[in-house]
Order: C-alpha cells, then sequence, then structure tokens
C-alpha cells in the first residue's frame, strides 16, 4: 500500500505551516519542504477549498491554518483531495472477476477498516505534538 502523493505532501505543507505558527508562501515552503512551488500552490487549492487553511494576499501573503491543529485530522485531509486509503482495487468498488467468491476480500476488508479506525482520527495536533503513537 503507497499513500498518494498529494496526501504525502499535503499533510506535509499542513505541518510546516502548523509548527511555523506564522504566514508561509509556497516559496518558503518549498525551501523547506524541498518540493516545488509551483505543485505546493496546486495543493494549496484544494486544502483551502476544504477549509483547511486560508490564503492571505499581498507582499507579505502566504498560507495560514484555517482551523486549530485540533481540528484537523487525516480523514479532513483525504477529503480535501477525494482520495481513500485502498489496499486492494477491489475495494474500490473496480470491477473483479472473483468479487462474489473471493476469500481474501474480507481480510482486505477488515486491515482497511483498522487504519480508517486508528489512522484517518488522528489530528494535526497530533503529529505537531508527537503523539501519534498513542492512538
Amino acid at each position: 500500500m503507497k499513500v498518494n502523493t498529494k496526501i504525502r505532501y499535503g499533510l506535509r505543507m499542513l505541518i510546516a505551516i502548523g509548527q511555523s505558527g506564522k504566514l508561509m508562501n509556497t516559496t518558503q515552503l518549498g525551501k523547506d519542504m524541498l518540493v516545488s512551488p509551483k505543485y505546493l500552490r496546486k495543493l494549496a487549492g484544494p486544502l483551502e477549498k476544504a477549509g483547511l487553511i486560508k490564503s492571505v494576499q499581498g507582499i507579505y501573503g502566504g498560507y495560514e491554518l484555517n482551523k486549530k491543529p485540533e481540528e484537523i485530522t487525516l480523514l479532513m485531509l483525504m477529503d480535501a483531495f477525494n482520495e481513500r486509503i485502498s489496499l486492494t482495487d477491489c475495494l474500490l468498488g473496480k470491477k473483479c472477476e472473483l468479487r462474489d467468491s473471493c476469500l481474501a476480500k474480507q481480510v482486505w476488508e477488515m486491515l482497511e477498516k483498522t487504519i480508517e479506525k486508528h489512522f484517518l482520527p488522528v489530528s494535526l495536533h497530533d503529529i505537531l505534538t508527537n503523539k501519534v503513537r498513542k492512538h
């Protein structure tokens, strides 16, 4: 299982903004994250639309969190990009010849539910304060 690039960098962007506690533009974020500012601008759109960050215009503008870190969860990040962690294509509803008779499907469903239960409720605050292990 691999987490999508948008989710990985979106989370890193939220962490960087949350750690700074101040406005950060994509040039600053790009230097800190070793990522293209252009790519970060693409990520900012869905994050802003979801209400996780807000942009401040102007010469000293940039992005800041739009919610408290305690209110931002990994599930909200996934929703911002309309993504889900899925272990197999069959759980995404894709056509499979063995769909009705596959005994392995129950294993993938159980693992996916475990991920959703334990990891998606993790907040940005949990991450920033290194409390993820306690979930």
